[in-house]
């Protein structure tokens, strides 16, 4: 598929990362120092602007864009460009929503939004029916990150998740991709080599516990 996305940032980012392999993704983003990481890092076509440039969403190609997304910190940008991808046939849009009290004029235009604090309360949902009251009560939504990591550390392979979480207050698991299969977990999942995890993670610990599944400790 073909894809734009406006704005480089974390999210941005993460998001062409994990999509540049199979899909052909092009990032807008305004400041120079974020489209020179991208370009040095993803194998995607990067183009320094705003994604309110009309000229710029031209040069992007965006009638050939099976899907848009907008995922800056600003909501007049996300809004505007997602509108001028709509008027140009794009079927799948989603923009970032920053502040909700702007959510109804989103609605009205029919643009789909995700909001980030209300997305990782979604995730914290999913997994009551794994709670761990420590983890639970600890992890607040305003001091966590939520990342995806291919797990490589061969000590943790076919390890129940409940031992590896061992009742730590600094990540919980949410979401295991096993193949082609995706996993709610249970104490009791086990995890293999390169599964593709989705955890959620105090800021302080995002490093940490990065390296932890990634490499050999």
């Amino acid at each position: 598929m073909i894809g734009i996305i406006v704005g480089g940032g974390r999210i941005g980012y993460n998001l062409a990362k994990s999509m540049a392999e199979k899909h052909d993704i092009t990032i807008i983003d305004k400041k120079k120092e974020v489209c020179e990481k991208v370009s040095d890092t993803l194998d995607c076509y990067v183009i320094q602007g705003s994604g309110t440039n009309t000229n710029i969403l031209k040069e992007a190609d965006v009638r050939k864009a099976d899907f848009f997304v907008a995922v800056t910190g600003n909501d007049e940008v996300n809004l505007l460009s997602s509108v001028y991808a709509k008027d140009h046939g794009v079927k799948k849009i989603i923009s970032r929503l920053n502040n909700t009290e702007h959510e109804d004029i989103f609605n009205k235009l029919n643009i789909k939004t995700v909001n980030p604090e209300k997305s990782a309360t979604r995730f914290i949902a999913r997994t009551i029916i794994r709670p761990t009251v420590q983890t639970l009560a600890t992890i607040a939504i305003g001091d966590a990150e939520i990342i995806e990591l291919i797990v490589k550390n061969s000590n943790l392979l076919y390890t129940p998740i409940s031992e590896i979480e061992n009742n730590s207050d600094k990540f919980k698991i949410l979401t295991v991709y096993s193949k082609d299969e995706t996993i709610i977990p249970t104490d009791d999942t086990e995890i293999g080599f390169e599964d593709r995890i989705v955890i959620l993670v105090k800021r302080k610990y995002v490093n940490e516990i990065r390296k932890h599944f990634t490499e050999e400790i």
